[in-house]
């Protein structure tokens, strides 16, 4: 059976160049341009493989690899224009399991590919964020906050862990329903605006001025890292 990779890059001519080399090497690969729908592609498709540009529209690769990695035991290849060291050590931190620079070889791209399937497969998982005093079990969908437990319906829990993953971005809600939902914002529906306002009463959030879960005016969401000391 071929292996299957998922391209994300959002210049299309070179993901069609990268998408022919790869088939003509015998992977069945699929393409994708939105940063915050492979999120949710990622999760749902489960490919082998991904190749992950960090410069993307809506959700950049680092903030993939945050969203993605505890639940994606694929391999993940970051192919970026990015030649600083900060970019590949903070990649590959946050687990990414090789990093290439643009342009790149056909030949090199594909020898680190062979090699990253020769490698097993990512057994461990992440079992829990911690920021502050709010721990958020990933595992057993569990969150307390300075040590009481919280109790929150599959929805709500599923927005926390993704605004923690994504903590101190700002999420708007078309990167929220592409990266939960796989679909657009349809600029009607307020379930978004409602599961946030439950997060804050149940967090303890001031309702007023929110100072842990942030409204971006004409932006989005930011859950924000350091706001969870006890206070």
């Amino acid at each position: 059976m071929k292996k299957t990779i998922l391209l994300v890059e959002d210049n299309q001519k070179l993901a069609g160049f990268i998408k022919n080399s790869l088939t003509e090497a015998g992977y069945s690969v699929e393409t994708e341009t939105r940063g915050d729908k492979a999120a949710y592609r990622i999760l749902k498709e489960t490919p082998d493989l991904v190749v992950l540009d960090i410069m993307l529209p809506e959700m950049d690769g680092k903030q993939i690899c945050q969203t993605i990695r505890n639940e994606y035991t694929g391999k993940i290849l970051m192919l970026t224009a990015l030649k600083d060291i900060e970019s590949e050590v903070d990649s590959l931190n946050l687990g990414a399991d090789d990093y290439l620079t643009k342009p790149v070889a056909e030949a090199v791209l594909l020898a680190h590919i062979a090699a990253l399937f020769r490698r097993p497969k990512l057994a461990e998982k992440i079992d829990h964020i911690q920021l502050g005093e709010l721990n958020i079990d990933l595992i057993q969908s569990k969150v307390s906050l300075l040590g009481t437990p919280v109790e929150f319906s599959p929805s709500e829990f599923e927005l926390l862990a993704l605004l923690a993953k994504n903590a101190d971005h700002c999420l708007n809600r078309d990167n929220i329903m592409y990266a939960l939902r796989g679909r657009e914002y349809d600029g009607v529906d307020r379930s978004i605006d409602l599961r946030i306002s439950h997060l804050r009463k149940k967090l303890g959030d001031d309702t007023q001025k929110p100072y842990k879960i942030k409204t971006m005016h004409g932006k989005g969401y930011m859950l924000i890292s350091t706001a969870w000391d006890g206070k």
